[in-house]
Formats: structure tokens, C-alpha cells, sequence
């Protein structure tokens, strides 16, 4: 049986451990609270409470796996960037214990990229950013460890309660930027099909195909969306580009335009 482990089982993690264990894997996830444990359990899921605080707390049974998935949040606003590459570094001397481990996934973000009006693609990278540090990290312990590795980038996760206009103020409604979103089913997806795929030791940046503006998504609000500004706002055409996964993957998108996603 395949055995993968999630590290990070919250809003993208958990259901994408129900989308492994529906395809026989055998999974284990980590959360960092008590209080969420026999949620996962009740999932079907191996439970562990794990944390990086940034040093290691928790049980490394969880890391033999042939697998780990990577999945947890930098908090770089409230715990500083350095604190998330510590966390990161702590967690591959933690796979250096695994006799099992032969891959690893990292969950990155876009927000590598500079904010500049370009399609971005995956070389396009900030050097300096520290999730691109945190990056480099992954591929060189891979590297120096026969082991393979996968880089994900995802775009703003949306969907079910995440919805965009929620965060929307009354700007958004002269805003023409582009939209780089992704739905948490297609997220989820895409991360089973590579790994299904058996496609490694690449860097992916994984959004919508489409890309409507800002205002577009704010016209879709209904209601409740906040009140409209005849003020039109500095807007940026920053579209990250999709070409490398899609040319590599066979996987198709659920949503491919963030006008018609689904939420609760």
C-alpha cells in the first residue's frame, strides 16, 4: 500500500487526504491542535499533533511514510520569514530519520513572484523571497538525500467558505487586476493527479486558466458586496502562467474560471 503523510491537515490538507485515502492510500496527517484530532480521525486519517514552533514537538513515527506532503502556513507576518525557513529546516532534519521516505511535496505560493505587469513563469522567481529560499531548501535536501521532490505554487486557494468577496472592500470594484485563483477542488486535484503521474523533480505554478479582473469577480458578489468607488485603482496585469503544468500534467481543471466557482 502506498503511504503518504500530510503535514498540515487543515483547510487544503484535510481534504486532500480524504482524496488519497479514496485512492487507497494509507494516509497520516498532522495538526497542531488537540482539539482537531478526531476530526481527522473520523476521516479515516492516522492522526498526529505535530508542531514547529520552529523546533520539532511532536512524535517522528509520522515521517515514515514514502511520501510527505509539506503543507503549512508561513505566518511570515506575525512569526518573520526567518522563523518559516527555520521551521522548514527543522522539518527535513526530521525526514534525515525516515528509512522510508523517497519524496517530497512542497506547497509553496505565487507570491514568489515579483509584482510586476508580466506573465510569470516558474524562472521568474524572486531570489531573495524567503518561500523561494524555503524552496531551495527542499531541492537541495532532496538532492543530497536520493530523493525526489515537487514544488507547487499555488495562486489565492478559494472556494466552498473562501470566498473573494469576503475580502473585498469598496475599491475592488475599480480594480482591473487580474485574479490568480485557484479552487480548493482543483488544488486538491492536481496535487493526486502529479503524484498519480508519477511526475517529480519539478517546479509547478498551479492557478485557474482564466483570469478576470478584480472588478469582474466584485460585479459576481450579488448583495452583500460593498459599496462600488467611482475611484479607479492602480491595478496590476501580473498573470502567472500555467504552460509548464499543463504541458506536463494531464490533469483538467473542475474550474478552470474563477467566475464560476463554487462556494457555500
Amino acid at each position: 500500500m502506498n503511504t503518504i503523510s500530510i503535514l498540515g491537515c487543515g483547510w487544503l490538507g484535510k481534504p486532500l487526504a480524504s482524496a488519497f485515502l479514496s485512492r487507497k492510500f494509507s494516509v497520516k496527517g498532522s495538526t497542531t491542535s488537540s482539539e482537531k484530532m478526531e476530526a481527522l480521525k473520523k476521516n479515516g486519517i492516522e492522526a498526529f499533533q505535530i508542531a514547529f514552533q520552529p523546533a520539532f514537538v511532536g512524535d517522528s513515527v509520522f515521517f515514515d511514510s514514502e511520501i510527505l506532503i509539506i503543507n503549512i502556513p508561513p505566518r511570515a507576518k506575525s512569526l518573520g520569514e526567518e522563523f518559516h525557513l527555520q521551521q522548514i529546516e527543522n522539518i527535513l532534519e526530521e525526514c534525515k530519520k525516515s528509512e522510508t521516505l523517497q519524496k517530497i511535496v512542497f506547497v509553496s505560493s505565487t507570491s514568489v513572484y515579483p509584482n510586476l505587469e508580466k506573465e510569470m513563469k516558474e524562472d521568474n522567481a524572486n531570489p531573495k523571497h524567503f518561500l523561494f529560499m524555503a524552496e531551495n531548501l527542499v531541492k537541495n535536501f532532496c538532492k543530497n538525500h536520493n530523493k525526489q521532490h515537487l514544488i507547487i505554487r499555488f495562486g489565492g486557494l478559494m472556494g466552498y467558505d473562501r470566498n473573494p468577496c469576503k475580502y473585498f472592500t469598496s475599491q475592488t470594484s475599480a480594480d482591473y487586476s487580474r485574479v490568480n485563483y485557484i479552487h480548493q477542488d482543483d488544488a486538491v486535484g492536481a496535487i493526486l493527479s502529479l503524484v498519480e503521474e508519477n511526475i517529480w523533480d519539478e517546479t509547478f505554478n498551479i492557478v485557474s486558466p482564466e483570469h478576470p479582473t478584480r472588478s469582474e469577480i466584485w460585479a459576481k458578489c450579488g448583495e452583500n458586496k460593498p459599496e462600488a468607488s467611482s475611484k479607479n485603482r492602480d491595478s496590476s496585469k501580473k498573470i502567472i502562467s500555467i504552460e509548464n503544468f499543463s504541458s506536463k500534467s494531464q490533469y483538467q481543471f473542475l474550474f478552470p474560471d474563477p467566475l464560476a466557482f463554487k462556494y457555500l
